[in-house]
């Protein structure tokens, strides 16, 4: 009996079932959201992108191994089509991160390093000290007095924060002005030239043009020359010769037989540069 009883008392125990795991099942989305804001097609694109520059840090990775000069053009060009994808999907992404707000669930000592303070709900303990100070400091002296007085001076000391802040925007505005700086039209136009100063401007460049092509303006008149005697005698017939108006023809280098060589010439021989 005593065995029969121990068998009874074991089966219960040999019966009951083993405790099940618990499964967590992630939280998807609707189908329609999915389809869409097109997540699937974004979520292919990326991985595409990712293998692309895995494939690019394998290459680098080889040519550090082997020592080999990479081809950068067609890492450049490989670079490129990165690039414009990586913008493509940044773009789509924005469209996404639009329609969802994230909420931590989780935060312990590990993971509230990383986490931005734009996603608490309180100010950081210093801050929000720092609030109360000036909180207080605002309203001291203003707790006995009646409601409407206190109404008076907190507008009184509105208007002078707001008379304080135009202030300050106007001398903004003139520095930026003033110093061309910050300034979404860009610099300052320079005034344009009116009819009197353009035209002295063209008559310079018109006489500046002539001398340097024709010598107009640049030869002394007759009565102004001033040869003085002490020059040699073949230095006196080429500046003469070399004072006059020259004409050239064809013919310029030949010379018939027997014709003497003089300084003459010489001189009727030179060629005028002339800049258009």
């Amino acid at each position: 009996m005593a065995t029969i009883d121990g068998a009874v008392q074991n089966q219960p125990q040999q019966q009951q079932p083993l405790p099940a795991q618990q499964v967590v099942f992630a939280e998807r989305l609707n189908q329609a959201v999915q389809q869409q804001l097109n997540l699937e097609a974004l979520k292919n694109r990326a991985t595409t992108l990712f293998k692309a520059i895995s494939r690019i840090l394998e290459d680098f990775d080889v040519y550090g191994r082997t020592n080999t000069t990479p081809k950068w053009q067609d890492i450049l060009g490989q670079y490129s089509m990165v690039n414009l994808e990586l913008f493509n999907i940044v773009d789509e992404i924005k469209k996404v991160s639009k329609a969802f707000v994230v909420h931590p669930k989780n935060v312990n000592a590990e993971n509230s390093t990383i986490l931005p303070v734009m996603l608490s709900s309180k100010l950081l303990p210093e801050m929000e000290v720092d609030d109360n100070s000036k909180r207080e400091q605002l309203l001291l002296g203003m707790h006995n007095m009646p409601v409407s007085t206190q109404i008076e001076k907190l507008k009184t000391r509105i208007e002078m924060i707001g008379a304080a802040c135009e202030s300050a925007e106007k001398i903004l505005a003139e520095t930026r002005k003033a110093y061309c700086f910050g300034m979404r039209q860009g610099p300052a136009i320079a005034p344009t030239l009116d009819k009197a100063q353009a035209a002295k401007i063209q008559e310079q460049e018109n006489l500046l043009r002539a001398a340097v092509n024709f010598g107009e303006g640049l030869r002394l008149p007759g009565e102004q020359r001033q040869i003085t005697p002490t020059l040699p005698m073949h230095l006196i017939d080429v500046l003469n010769a070399g004072d006059g108006v020259q004409s050239f023809n064809e013919t310029s280098g030949m010379y018939a037989k027997s014709t003497p060589l003089t300084s003459n010439n010489i001189s009727s021989q030179g060629a005028v540069i002339q800049v258009r």
